[in-house]
């Protein structure tokens, strides 16, 4: 094989082996906040040196995992968190939840679904008082719809939403009696940061039509979901992440202007840049519930002994 090709088509690859072998694997993981939410901080800037705030919980996987996306949702007057559990020796993720309390604490974590290949960013919601989830499953090409059996481990692959289609971190919308699919589409793996594709429909079954306008965002500053759409002072906000100076840089947060089956547009207004809690690296999804914040972050492997 011509050298220059290679390295040409490994490159990614091959940088991602060589940072790991010098500065470890990238650990993440879950923050929760009952205190003023980073979306809303006037500066989000570094007390490196200090303790994390009170009101910020961190949570930590056990040895050999990482935890992120973390997706809260209220049953039964109960807040539970949805996450990606991610294993090094299999290379490969499950989705776990737990029972989290009004200070940000943690209770016994679960199993809620696990497939002979990866999954995360659990999209939990609720529809017509049914429980369904979406998690990514990108690298099986396809978005699959599960609807709850038993709550919170038992669920029943309800319909694929979209077959043959390279998604990242499908999230779900519902808005005008509509449902809005948002997620950043491609064909090489380097490239599933750069464009917004929006699909709808009006039943979480489908059939789910593209969005004329797409890619309705073309910019990996912004483009790919970091959670929900949420309400905010009245106005619509979608996160986003910031992926220009690599994968799970910052969370950046767009208020939507417009959108409808004809047309979508957004403006940046404000931004988490992940140096909270001390010594974070990063941060790439933010959600709600109840009056808390939710959120991931990262260390390295060699950095996590005591650094948060």
């Amino acid at each position: 094989m011509n050298w220059q090709r290679f390295l040409i088509r490994n490159s990614p690859r091959l940088a991602r082996r060589a940072y790991r072998r010098i500065f470890g694997d990238e650990q993440w993981f879950l923050i929760v906040n009952s205190g003023r939410p980073l979306a809303d901080s006037d500066s989000d800037s570094a007390t490196n040196g200090q303790a994390p705030a009170p009101h910020l919980k961190v949570h930590h996987a056990p040895p050999g995992r990482f935890w992120a996306d973390p997706f809260p949702i209220v049953v039964d007057g109960r807040v539970w968190v949805f996450f990606e559990d991610y294993s090094f020796a299999s290379r490969q993720a499950l989705i776990s939840c737990a029972p989290v309390s009004a200070d940000g604490e943690l209770g016994a974590v679960v199993t809620a679904l696990e497939c002979p290949y990866h999954l995360s960013y659990p999209f939990v919601f609720e529809h017509r008082g049914q429980l369904y989830l979406i998690p990514e499953s990108r690298d099986e090409e396809r978005v699959d719809l599960w609807r709850c059996r038993r709550f919170p481990d038992d669920w029943t692959q309800e319909a694929t939403l979209l077959d043959g289609i390279h998604m990242s971190d499908p999230t779900l919308h519902q808005q005008d009696g509509k449902l809005w699919l948002f997620g950043t589409v491609s064909e090489a793996r380097e490239r599933a940061n750069d464009e917004l594709h929006i699909y709808v429909a009006a039943t979480p079954e489908g059939p789910w039509r593209p969005h004329p306008a797409n890619p309705v965002i073309s910019d990996r500053r912004r483009a790919r979901p970091a959670g929900r759409l949420f309400v905010r002072d009245g106005q619509l906000l979608r996160p986003a992440q910031d992926c220009s100076g690599g994968y799970g840089r910052a969370v950046v947060i767009n208020r939507v202007d417009e959108l409808n089956e004809h047309t979508y547009a957004e403006t940046p207004i404000g931004r988490i840049d992940g140096s909270q809690p001390p010594g974070n690296r990063g941060t790439h999804t933010v959600n709600y519930a109840a009056g808390l914040e939710f959120l991931d972050g990262r260390v390295l492997n060699r950095r996590t002994k005591r650094l948060i």
